[in-house]
């Protein structure tokens, strides 16, 4: 058996996908955003269980995820969020990725890999409105539109843009005006698209005027919450990292222990050693923070360094003597017990998808909820 996995429970990722459409309101379609596979979770899996739930698009941020998911057998549009080289462009039409397109240049670009194609590609035209990262000027937008409208080689999908500070809302909102503007003059000139959208997942919960056709989730797809606020949305956490206790420990008070001696037992303690540790994504920012584990359902501090390979557990106070073999938590639930990704992260000093994502390739997945399946996944780009 593996010492250190992460579980992804894809009922989760359902249950948030209706939470978030239900928030969106009729008329809206949810694009789930899957990149950096899947904020850590599994792009795939993720992708699967968004498109069961109602959403009826996928976003990236490579061509390699467009490919990816393809390879995995989802059929359904993928748009490439951000921006592309020339040396991409043509993986991301082999993988019928919509583009986006930030530069005027990028209309040219994409007609040009269009015609080699042989076949019209879609495209959504990004406004910069002071993020400053992608995106047109907004007063270049509406001659742009008229360009790609007159291009055969070019399906207009979409008008986007991204807000660079959702959580404030007076300063997203003055960042919309020229945004709203622009779709309505867009509007007047025959040039709306089908999709305009704006909001990502704190903006599509905070601000209902950025949702308009079509609103781009994506830590909120897997529960971690972007809105802490107490009037946030209740959000399923879908993901849960374990590990296996290999050793149990006695150490004597004013013992030191691990690298440098960095923790010293104030009493007789008794140590459990996690088979996990910062070779497996788990901060080593952790040492010394005063985290937690769960372990037979109870809060146990995390001490000494984190390791590589290990992590060192005070249990002294557990009713029942651990065992190796015994399974402890590191974030998720365990029976009644709950320990927020967010909180671990919070100590860790990161924003709790930089966790996520960092999470390393010798845990091993294992996904639970995949027997629900849908034609959803496979409506054809």
């Amino acid at each position: 058996m593996t010492r250190a996995w992460v579980e992804l429970d894809l009922g989760a990722v359902r249950a948030n996908v209706r939470t978030i459409r239900a928030a969106a309101g009729p008329g809206v379609d949810v694009l789930a955003v899957v990149k950096a596979d899947g904020y850590g979770h599994g792009a795939a899996p993720v992708a699967r269980a968004a498109l069961e739930a109602g959403a009826t698009r996928l976003g990236v941020a490579t061509p390699e995820e467009a490919l990816r998911l393809r390879d995995a057998g989802v059929t359904a549009p993928v748009q490439l969020l951000g921006s592309f080289l020339d040396d991409e462009v043509d993986g991301l039409l082999q993988a019928r990725a919509q583009l986006t397109l930030n530069d005027p240049g990028d209309v040219a670009r994409a007609s040009a890999a269009a015609r080699r194609a042989g076949r019209p590609v879609g495209v959504h035209l990004k406004v910069d409105v002071g993020m400053h990262r992608h995106g047109v000027a907004p007063g270049d937008a509406l001659d742009l539109l008229a360009q790609i409208a007159r291009d055969p080689a070019l399906r207009l999908e979409g008008l986007m843009t991204h807000l660079p500070s959702p959580r404030d809302e007076a300063r997203s909102r003055a960042m919309l005006a020229p945004f709203a503007d622009l779709v309505a003059r867009a509007a007047r000139a025959g040039l709306r698209p089908p999709r305009v959208h704006a909001a990502a997942s704190a903006a599509l919960f905070r601000l209902p005027e950025a949702r308009f056709d079509l609103v781009r989730p994506g830590i909120a797809l897997v529960g971690l919450d972007p809105d802490p606020s107490p009037a946030g949305p209740a959000l399923a956490p879908a993901l849960s990292l374990r590990a296996r206790v290999t050793r149990v420990l006695d150490v004597a008070a004013g013992e030191q222990v691990g690298y440098g001696g960095r923790w010293t037992a104030g009493r007789p303690s008794r140590l459990v050693l996690l088979g996990v540790g910062y070779g497996d994504g788990l901060p080593y920012a952790l040492t010394g923070a005063g985290a937690d584990v769960l372990l037979q359902g109870r809060r146990c501090p995390l001490v000494a360094t984190v390791m590589m390979d290990y992590v060192l557990v005070d249990a002294t106070d557990l009713p029942r003597a651990p065992v190796p073999g015994d399974v402890a938590t590191l974030f998720g639930r365990d029976g009644d017990a709950f320990l927020p990704l967010e909180e671990q992260a919070r100590r860790a000093g990161l924003i709790p998808y930089a966790l996520s994502c960092g999470l390393g390739a010798r845990l091993t997945r294992v996904v639970r909820g995949a027997e629900i399946t849908s034609a959803s996944h496979r409506r054809a780009a």
